[in-house]
């Protein structure tokens, strides 16, 4: 559990268990102010609202579900992005988790009827139709309209849709109206709208060749045991004394040790990961590697749950520049010479060929696949829609510039 909360979360973890057992104590470093938030430069503090996966967490454990079964869902759960949307590749899970793409299939379907409607989709169609399905609107012709044209939603095109289903104009803007009260984001609805200031999880030094971790304990206080009732014989020698203070104190030593494997492992992870890309990172981040989930639990011989869990929701400082852990792991696409490249440097050239299209003729998917194509990346269009989505980069029709 501990491991998956953000530093935000463990912090009011933290409060709260100490609030409750006089065996806690928080310890502060002297040489930083107590009073006071961390004082950082402007683009290393970010604000970040409660992670969503905490609720979907709680209600898998509610399933009638197998422990392998849990294991793939809790995984899935942590795939999620921001939106909602599960974005891992089925067969890189199954890989991962070494059980069949019929497993991984069966526990997404199990993810889509969490709630809130929407939530597990593998894409914005699949997002809807999920929420219309729990509507019982399967049948409705707002389900075909999602289902076939998308697009013509977004422009609210309606004379194209109803003359593709023969069908009256006036029928075809209600269902509009009906589609768009739906949301695109279903993640939205178990995020706080108050946003809160966050710090980076982990303090980064890149120093020639080596690289130099640090926990950020300026929002994080140290635990330590602390018996209140050491020298108080009257209540050393009370029965009920006793088994209270044997409670608490388990429940105490427990958390402390807790979160020091918590550290110890969120820095091995971490170190892994920053070492692997430091050419890269050197480089601003250009031509980073392809990393998955599945590489770090074989070097670091740990289940890749746990790797799930650690780069879940976690923030590190590099240098002035702060980015989640999770945005360093990337999966492979094959080039036509037999190399790999990764996945976030695909995206990073879609990003840049977009930048520098004309604006009165931009790039359409099938454009962008053909100028990858020539320079020997092979990718469905499909893939591309999906990186361009989440790199958040409208459709061609909308990027038009007259």
């Amino acid at each position: 559990m501990l491991l998956g909360m953000s530093t935000q979360d463990l912090n009011e973890y933290i409060n709260s268990a100490v609030e409750a057992n006089p065996f806690l104590q928080k310890i502060f470093d002297e040489k930083k102010s107590k009073s006071s938030r961390p004082e950082y430069g402007e683009d290393t503090i970010i604000k970040e609202r409660p992670d969503p996966r905490l609720s979907l967490l709680s209600q898998i454990r509610l399933l009638d579900a197998t422990d392998k079964e849990l294991e793939i869902l809790e995984y899935l759960i942590y795939e999620i992005d921001d939106n909602g949307y599960i974005t891992a590749d089925i067969e890189e899970v199954a890989r991962d988790l070494f059980v069949s793409i019929e497993e991984v299939e069966k526990c997404i379907m199990a993810v889509q009827n969490l709630e809130p409607a929407g939530i597990g989709a593998r894409d914005m169609r699949e997002c809807l139709r999920l929420q219309l399905k729990r509507m019982k609107k399967e049948d409705s012709l707002e389900y075909q309209i999602v289902s076939g044209f998308i697009e013509e939603v977004a422009k609210s095109d309606t004379e194209k849709i109803a003359k593709a289903l023969k069908i009256d104009r006036k029928k075809v803007s209600a269902a509009i109206a009906v589609i768009k009260k739906l949301n695109p984001r279903p993640a939205s609805n178990l995020l706080s709208e108050r946003a809160e200031w966050i710090a980076p999880d982990l303090i980064v030094a890149l120093k020639g060749k080596k690289i130099r971790i640090e926990l950020n304990r300026q929002w994080l206080p140290r635990l330590r045991l602390y018996n209140p009732y050491e020298n108080k014989l009257s209540v050393i020698k009370d029965a009920n004394a006793r088994e209270f203070m044997k409670e608490n104190m388990e429940a105490a030593r427990h958390l402390v040790d807790g979160i020091k494997r918590r550290e110890e492992t969120m820095c091995k992870v971490a170190e892994y990961i920053l070492n692997f890309h430091k050419d890269s990172l050197r480089n601003n981040g250009h031509d980073l590697k392809s990393l998955m989930t599945r590489d770090i639990s074989k070097a670091l011989n740990l289940h890749p749950t746990t790797i799930n869990r650690t780069i879940s929701n976690k923030y590190i400082q590099i240098d002035n520049k702060v980015i989640t852990l999770k945005s360093l792991l990337s999966n492979s696409v094959k080039k036509t010479n037999g190399e790999s490249v990764s996945k976030i440097s695909v995206k990073k050239r879609i990003e840049t060929l977009v930048k520098n299209e004309d604006k009165s003729r931009p790039l359409s998917d099938k454009a962008i696949k053909e100028i990858l194509a020539q320079e020997g990346i092979i990718i469905q269009r499909r893939t591309i829609a999906k990186y361009r989505d989440s790199l958040k980069i409208l459709p061609t029709y909308l990027r038009r510039q007259k």
